[in-house]
């Protein structure tokens, strides 16, 4: 017979604490350009656990007023072969499953977020041999994950940048967009928002992103990729449904501040890692390349804005009168690797580091976006000719 026993735990904080959380973390100044992740909220103590063992059928409401989202942090997770944890919303319309010792496979993982402060879990337990889970500490949202409306903004010129689907139509536009991905991840006591994408790689499923969004095993281990997360009509406000995948391993990092004592593991500012599942054979990858490209390529910038859904960078202006392109090459921007940066006018915000800029005329990587404002009309990427060479095999680039 199932146990129907239910435990309702409402979490009050004080406003205080979090009136001042920053929507964005602070710009890191670089001399020439800034780097900026978004922080989405923080992380705060949280103290629950199940029966021991569970038994089939429990099930435990956690609240927690004025959250945006909801990130459990899993300790001591451990469920018997066959049993499985479903962790939902309030109407079940979201809702993930999570079995074994979860998927970072050591009893300790971050759960996919939940939109809204409420959650709900329930234990389909029928082994009788589950131990259960422990919780410390919880993903407070400060900001939505899912955006009913579009939300502009601006920060290079006028804001030139559409809705990803207004351009799927276009040459390589798909196959460039679909690998790209919302990055959600914990580093120390916060979440963070970036975007990566899946690029051709020695490893199956390797993503590529910024070192100033992730820089270690510690970090990937808390990632969620979630693809496809944007809207399904030009203009419109009707999202996608969409597919998350855990990170996997950590690669390789490359710092983002250049040190002439270190040349080979800084001034690239990129981290190359691996995610867990079917990423790869569900939304495809990207090419980079290691060839050089002249001033006035033509490109594509897609990208996750602030963690909203995924736009283009297609056009320099809000008129829609200059396509982005490549303006300057082999320039050395803040303290990046000397020689390494693309510069462009096409326009980015915070989240939108670790993109992907692709070449218009074949959907080739050919940059990594990861400063903004170097000078007063441009941003920059990394070159991926210096990314290939310092990578080595862990990245497929072609030539």
């Amino acid at each position: 017979m199932k146990s129907k026993k239910s435990l309702l735990m409402t979490v009050f904080f004080i406003v205080a604490m979090l009136a001042g959380m920053l929507y964005t973390d602070a710009p890191i100044a670089r001399g020439g350009g800034t780097t900026a992740r978004v922080q989405a909220g923080t992380v705060i103590d949280f103290r629950a656990e199940s029966p021991h063992p569970v038994p089939d059928g429990w099930t435990a409401t956690y609240s927690f007023p004025g959250a945006e989202f909801v990130r459990l942090h899993f300790h001591q997770f451990d469920l018997a072969e066959g049993d499985k944890l479903v962790v939902s919303n309030l109407d079940g319309s979201q809702s993930w499953e999570y079995t074994g010792q979860g998927h970072n496979g050591n009893g300790n993982f971050w759960a996919f977020a939940i939109n809204g402060a409420d959650v709900v879990l329930t234990f389909i337990a029928l082994s009788g041999n589950s131990y259960g889970f422990e919780i410390k500490d919880v993903g407070y949202g400060t900001i939505p994950l899912e955006i009913s409306q579009p939300v502009p903004d601006i920060v290079v010129g006028t804001d030139g940048r559409e809705d990803i689907v207004c351009r799927i139509g276009e040459p390589n536009v798909n196959a460039a967009q679909a690998p790209v991905a919302r990055l959600l991840f914990t580093v120390k006591r916060a979440q963070y928002l970036c975007t990566g994408e899946l690029v051709r790689g020695s490893n199956v499923n390797t993503l590529i992103t910024n070192n100033h969004c992730l820089a270690d095993q510690t970090s990937v281990s808390t990632l969620e990729a979630r693809f496809n997360y944007q809207y399904t009509t030009c203009g419109g406000a009707t999202l996608a449904a969409t597919t998350s995948f855990a990170g996997g391993t950590f690669l390789k990092t490359n710092a983002v501040k250049y040190s002439s004592r270190k040349p080979t593991t800084t001034g690239l500012d990129y981290t190359l890692m691996t995610l867990q599942g079917t990423a790869e054979a569900s939304f495809g990858e990207l090419i980079p390349t290691s060839a050089t490209y002249p001033v006035g390529t033509l490109m594509y910038f897609i990208q996750h804005p602030a963690g909203l859904p995924k736009e283009i960078g297609y056009w320099e202006d809000a008129e829609h009168t200059l396509r982005c392109d490549i303006d300057t090459i082999n320039q050395t921007y803040g303290t990046s690797y000397p020689n390494s940066q693309a510069g462009y006018g096409c326009d980015s915000e915070g989240g939108s580091s670790g993109s992907a800029i692709t070449r218009a005329s074949d959907g080739y990587m050919i940059a990594l976006h990861h400063y903004g404002g170097v000078t007063s009309v441009l941003n920059s990427g990394t070159m991926m000719s210096f990314i290939c060479s310092n990578a080595g095999t862990l990245l497929q680039c072609a030539p």
